[in-house]
Parts: structure tokens; C-alpha cells; sequence
């Protein structure tokens, strides 16, 4: 197993809208799933999320270039007493006819980890991402 997850989605609206969301903690809360959010959009900015399911999300925006690049480092994961990270999380959007490719990869999923253990928290970041993506999707397109 990939120690990194990626998920991609096509979303018909430009580009500008769709980082316009990923940057807006009041949008984030919809498309994480989250009860409190926090995005400084710049680099060096906070990126955190404490999200329905209990578990909270933390890192450091390290590369803020609207409307295409969204990268955070150091993104760590708590729930319960556990934590995991320090992971990376990218995302870049690609114009494609009249919406956006929206492109998402997490790496660093076996961070703190030895050789197998960290597969099972592998699996569930896999689906949460696919679940942020299709979110990010129902919000901005309305569906």
C-alpha cells in the first residue's frame, strides 16, 4: 500500500470559485464536515478543522497561489487521543472546457508509523477524501 491517497473530481464552475470555497472556513465547514474551521488564506496561514465525526484537522498553508495551488504541510490528524501526521496535503485545480479538474493528494499517511501498521488509517483518509471532494462538489454546483 501507497504511503499517499489522491482523489480528483470535475466541477463545472471556473476556477476562481472553487478556490474561492477551498480558502473560506465558512465553506470549509460544509465541504469537511466540520463544526469549527480556520483558513488564514496566505502562506504561512492556518489551515484547521474540527470536524463532526470528533476528529480535528491542523497544518500550515506553505503555498497559497489562487486560483490553481493549495498546499498544507505539516497536517496532522487527533481523534480520541490518537494523532497522525505530520502529512501534506495538495491540492491543484486544472480548467478543463467550462469548469475545473480539481485535484487532491495527501501524503505522509504512515508518518509516525512502523511497516504495517498505519494501513487502516490509510483506508479511512482514502474515503474522506473522496468524501471532501464529492461535497466540495453538491455545495459549489448546487446539487
Amino acid at each position: 500500500m501507497e504511503n499517499y491517497t489522491a482523489d480528483g473530481i470535475y466541477i463545472e464552475a471556473s476556477a476562481e470559485r472553487v478556490f474561492a470555497a477551498l480558502g473560506d472556513p465558512h465553506e470549509a465547514l460544509v465541504w469537511l464536515d466540520a463544526t469549527e474551521a480556520r483558513i488564514a488564506p496566505s502562506s504561512g496561514g492556518e489551515f484547521s478543522a474540527r470536524r463532526e465525526d470528533g476528529s480535528s484537522l491542523q497544518g500550515i498553508i506553505s503555498e497559497f497561489n489562487p486560483p490553481l495551488r493549495l498546499v498544507v504541510e505539516d497536517l496532522s490528524w487527533r481523534k480520541e487521543g490518537q494523532e497522525r501526521g505530520k502529512m501534506r496535503l495538495q491540492i491543484e485545480l486544472v480548467p478543463r472546457d467550462t469548469g475545473i479538474w480539481i485535484n487532491i493528494r495527501q501524503d505522509g499517511l504512515d508518518s509516525g508509523y512502523a511497516a504495517g501498521e498505519w494501513e487502516d488509517f490509510a483506508r479511512a483518509v482514502r474515503r474522506d477524501l473522496i468524501q471532501y471532494t464529492l461535497r466540495l462538489k453538491r455545495h459549489i454546483e448546487g446539487i
